[in-house]
Formats: structure tokens, sequence, C-alpha cells
């Protein structure tokens, strides 16, 4: 083989290897089959950077790394303005069930989404009380907001997608720390026929403002176990052996982990300013205990801000907003 040829082999090698993790522009084999969008600039966005997203698969682990910045609009709701932040996560590849489950953290990232972005639990920090940010309509129109210049989704980013998207099993929202993936709440019964699944977490006490203290889980209550997923959902081609669901209601995405993560849940590799991550146990009388009651009245609540067009062929149909005042 001569020098040129050896030249030509060794760049289309080292153009193989890096465009492999690449979702920025161009997706990659390892992130398109994992579901990851390919990120751009919303035009929005031009007093930020553009957001950059990459996803490497090495047949163990998938790490993502993201500098947080989010591809749609951002719409300012709290008093911090969006900062860049790199960010790493790593999850298992092929996940496994651990027969057991564990705590989300209380604070920190527990999932994220197939756009590069953190995914919250359902409640603010400690130091605002553990209450339900979006019950108390602290969200914006893609379920997220900024805690310290840090970007995260706390409910669903239904501005990702259309609205038949969110209604088609299968559609994945993003990758449990655990490595299971969260999907939208939709699957197929027996017959064929497309079914929404319903969280099993109830909203028995509504003068609480602590998030895990005024919804408990009630086994059998709705579709789903306690940590908001299923075991071997009826999706045809579904690769895994469990699945979350980002449901309308509590916890919107995971009640607890099936799996093991492996960024210990809510830690991650972050460089910039922004919101630190940290584990936590949820406050006393939270998760786990038995009750009665129902969830409120309307699903998911009012969210700020205006969809963008066109960010994944269209935009998503947003649910109405609860009563005034629900949840605290």
């Amino acid at each position: 083989m001569n020098r040129s040829c050896a030249t030509v082999l060794v760049f289309l090698a080292m153009l193989f290897v890096f465009g492999a993790a690449s979702t920025t522009g161009a997706q990659s084999d390892c992130a398109t089959e994992l579901g990851f969008l390919s990120v751009t600039a919303a035009p929005a966005n031009s007093a930020y950077v553009a957001p950059e997203l990459s996803v490497n698969c090495d047949g163990t682990s998938v790490t993502m790394n993201s500098n947080n910045i989010p591809n749609f609009e951002f719409v300012q709701i709290s008093p911090a303005d969006l900062q860049a932040n790199q960010i790493s996560y790593s999850f298992p590849q092929s996940p496994t069930l651990t027969g057991t489950t564990t705590e989300i953290p209380i604070v920190g990232t527990t999932a994220v989404t197939v756009g590069g972005l953190a995914i919250f639990g359902p409640n603010e920090a400690p130091r605002n009380g553990y209450r339900d940010p979006y019950l108390d309509n602290l969200l914006d129109f893609c379920g997220g907001h900024t805690a310290e210049g840090f970007y995260h989704h706390h409910t669903r980013p239904d501005c990702l997608y259309t609205a038949e998207e969110l209604a088609t099993p299968g559609t994945i929202i993003g990758y449990s720390l655990d490595g299971f993936p969260i999907l939208v709440p939709y699957v197929y019964d027996s017959s064929g026929a497309v079914v929404e699944v319903t969280s099993s977490w109830q909203y028995t006490n509504p003068d609480l403002d602590n998030a895990w203290e005024a919804n408990e889980y009630v086994a059998d209550s709705g579709d789903l176990d306690q940590c908001n997923g299923l075991e071997n959902p009826n999706i045809p081609d579904f690769a895994y052996e469990y699945a979350y669901f980002a449901t309308d209601t509590f916890p919107y995405f995971m009640g607890c982990y099936v799996g093991t993560a492996s960024d210990g849940g809510g830690v991650a590799q972050m460089g910039g300013a922004g919101q630190g991550q940290g584990q936590g146990q949820p406050p006393q009388g939270g998760q786990g205990q038995q009750g009665q009651g129902q969830p409120p009245q309307g699903g998911r609540g009012q969210v700020q801000g205006q969809p963008p067009q066109g960010v994944r062929g269209g935009q998503g149909q947003l649910p109405p907003p609860p009563p005034s005042g629900g949840g605290g």
C-alpha cells in the first residue's frame, strides 16, 4: 500500500471514530439508534451559544456530553438567565433489572432527554420546600426552567414532538441514569389499540407543599408501578425489559430507579456556572406510603411562553391548566 492510500484510510478512520459520537448537526448510528436528536440553534436563541450534543456507545455504557443549551426557544421563567454548562452523563447501554428499587435523588439530575438536557425529579430544592414546580406554574412551555443558569426539565418536553409522536407508543423522551428509556405514556392493548398508561401516584394531600408528601403511591390505582414504569410493555420491537413513562401527573418521569444508575443518580461531571448536582433522600412520609385519593383535575398545568415552530417537524398539543391554586 502506498503512502497516499494509507493517509486516506487513516483520514477515513478518523472521520468514522469522531463522527460516530456526534449529534450536533448530524446524527451518528449510535445516537440514531437510541433516538437522540440532531440539535441545532433555535433562531430565537441568538443571544446564547449554539447547543452541542455528542453521544458515544462503547458496548457497555452510553456517554452523553452536552453544553445543556436547549434547541428550542428559551423563555426565562426564573430569575437566573440561561448559561452553557459542559455536562457529561453515562448510563448502561444494556440495562438490567436489579429486583429492587432505589430512590431517585431529591436534588439534581435523574435522567437526560434525547435533546441533551438534564431531567430533575418532580420537586424543587429543599430551600423551596420540595414543592412541585409544575403545579406552581414555574415551568416554561417545554416543561423546564433554569436554576442558577442550569436548564433542566421537571415534566415532559412536549415542544420537541408533534402531536402524532406524543401519542405513538415507543416514542423516546429520554433515558434514566439507570439506562432504561423514558417513553410517552402510550402502549398497545391486546387488541392492538393504542391506550394511555397512567401513574399510580395519587394526589392525596393537596394542603401539603412538599410534593412527595402531597402525593402517595397507591398500588394498582393506575397502570404503572411505583417507579412509574412497566416491565415488558406491549410495544412492537421494543428492545428493553422495562420502560419508564413520562406521565401527565406526578412523578412526571420516574418515582424511583429499577436498575443501577451509572452516575449514582444526580451526580454529573459538569463545568461552568450551573446548578450543583447531589444526592439526597426524599423527606419523610414521601415514597412508598399507601393511601386513597384522586390526582388534580385537568392533568398537566399552565405553562409559560409560546412553543417554537418546527423544532422536530411540528409542535405537540399542550394540556389544559389545573384548577386555580392546585397543589399549593
